[in-house]
């Protein structure tokens, strides 16, 4: 499989830099669009009781406004991405829910050259979240990647040092929201490929990112989560380790 995705990504960046490359003025962005498209897949894959492996089918380019008003000019290419993506993933042996689209979003933000993307499913009922309350001991084992915390409801720090943190209304959960808008079992996050990834438990009131909707979706230093209306904050510095963590949680 890492081979399939390697030559995806190969495929992806010939394109960019060919009839592509004109879009980008900034050299940054020929060289990390093709590379960011398919760690945001590769990220937020999910297997299935089946076997199967699912590949999320909505990715969103953030890019600062200037760039992407020429970006959305040329949307010919970017069907172009999402044909290739289709394409080599179905190569790879990667289902997607329905054809992938790219859409482009502006955030002022963004530095020059600066690209998030993020990867989405976009059609919940065929990702089987119940799946993902098995194996919880096992997976909190997975290493944790280093200094990430939430900053939850602007009041309180709380460093994530497990493979897998469970939030929720219930008592159970690792992170418990109190809030009546918030499902017993609302969302996880997990740690997959050294990165934290967000899911969303199948929840009433939704979980968001950066005020997207999100079934799963990868989290970055700054996005703003939001658990039915409580507001989270990802944080990420990887100079300090878990105690380090905690000590900041007690100077609040």
């Amino acid at each position: 499989m890492k081979i399939q995705l390697d030559q995806l990504e190969a495929r992806l960046q010939a394109l960019i830099e060919g009839s592509a490359a004109r879009l980008f003025s900034i050299g940054k962005n020929r060289e990390s669009l093709g590379d960011r498209l398919v760690a945001a897949m590769r990220a937020n894959m999910h297997p299935q009781a089946d076997g199967t492996l699912w590949a999320p089918n909505l990715f969103t380019v953030n890019l600062t406004p200037e760039a992407a008003a020429v970006l959305r000019e040329n949307q010919a290419h970017l069907n172009q991405l999402a044909e290739l993506l289709l394409q080599v993933g179905a190569e790879a042996g990667l289902k997607f829910p329905s054809p992938p689209v790219i859409k482009v979003e502006a955030d002022p933000g963004l530095s020059r050259g600066e690209i998030r993307i993020l990867a989405h499913f976009i059609m919940d009922d065929l990702i089987d979240t119940s799946t993902m309350e098995t194996r919880q001991d096992e997976e909190k084992s997975i290493p944790a990647p280093k200094g990430a915390y939430l900053i939850v409801d602007g009041l309180e720090l709380y460093p994530l040092e497990d493979g897998l943190i469970n939030i929720g209304r219930s008592a159970n959960n690792d992170l418990v929201i109190d809030d009546p808008r918030v499902s017993r079992s609302h969302a996880q996050i997990r740690a997959i490929h050294g990165r934290y990834v967000i899911f969303d438990l199948d929840s009433m009131g939704g979980t968001f990112v950066n005020k997207q909707r999100a079934s799963q979706s990868s989290l970055y230093p700054g996005d703003v989560i939001s658990i039915a209306g409580v507001p989270l904050i990802f944080g990420q510095d990887p100079t300090l380790d878990s105690g380090e963590t905690q000590d900041l949680k007690s100077r609040q």
